[in-house]
């Protein structure tokens, strides 16, 4: 594990990822928001699944996701988030304005990436380390530095993510966590992993 930024990779699809989400929506103790909002709409956060599922279009998770989830997860009471506004140059965004994006030195953030054909990148967990916040916080001054974030409750959460997606796992793909319907897709339809 990188002692700078703690890193969970592993595959999962489609249930996979649902029973992931479920998961962590249903044992609390965090807010959840996506990582950058949609061109020229508002940032969400995320109360509950149907919330996240209406979002992304998901109506039957037996089907692989159009767009990959990228979430920032906020475990309670650990820290501030900024909500960042973004400039965006409409002639390059198809008329988009702006966008906003969640930030925070202590936001453990959860990438579940969709198919792509017949190959499937690896999704991922991971956060800031206290030390590396600490290097990178002049660079960030509109930010509340890494002092205003409990880092062991930061730490204690990504670590519980990280061992409830290791859990879930059924094989490994050298040190990645593969997930079940992830393996079946392997078998089944070939999938490859890169």
């Amino acid at each position: 594990m990188n002692p700078i930024m703690p890193n969970c990779d592993f595959y999962a699809a489609r249930e996979d990822n649902k029973a992931l989400l479920e998961l962590l929506f249903l044992n609390g103790g965090c807010r959840v928001y996506e990582s950058y909002s949609h061109m020229d709409a508002e940032l969400v956060e995320f109360s509950s699944m149907s919330d996240l599922e209406r979002h992304f279009g998901i109506a039957d998770w037996r089907k692989p996701l159009r767009e990959s989830i990228l979430l920032q997860i906020l475990p309670m009471n650990a820290g501030p988030v900024t909500v960042k506004r973004i400039a965006l140059d409409p002639a390059k965004c198809n008329g988009a304005t702006f966008r906003y994006s969640a930030n925070g030195w202590g936001l453990v953030q959860l990438h579940l990436e969709a198919e792509r054909g017949d190959k499937m990148r690896a999704s991922n967990s991971n956060h800031n380390s206290e030390k590396r916040a600490l290097a990178w916080a002049s660079t960030y001054p509109d930010m509340p530095g890494p002092s205003a974030w409990d880092w062991v409750h930061v730490v204690s959460f990504s670590n519980r993510l990280n061992r409830v997606i290791r859990k879930l796992g059924v094989e490994k793909a050298g040190s990645r966590t593969i997930l079940p319907k992830a393996a079946e897709l392997k078998t089944a339809q070939s999938i490859k992993f890169v």
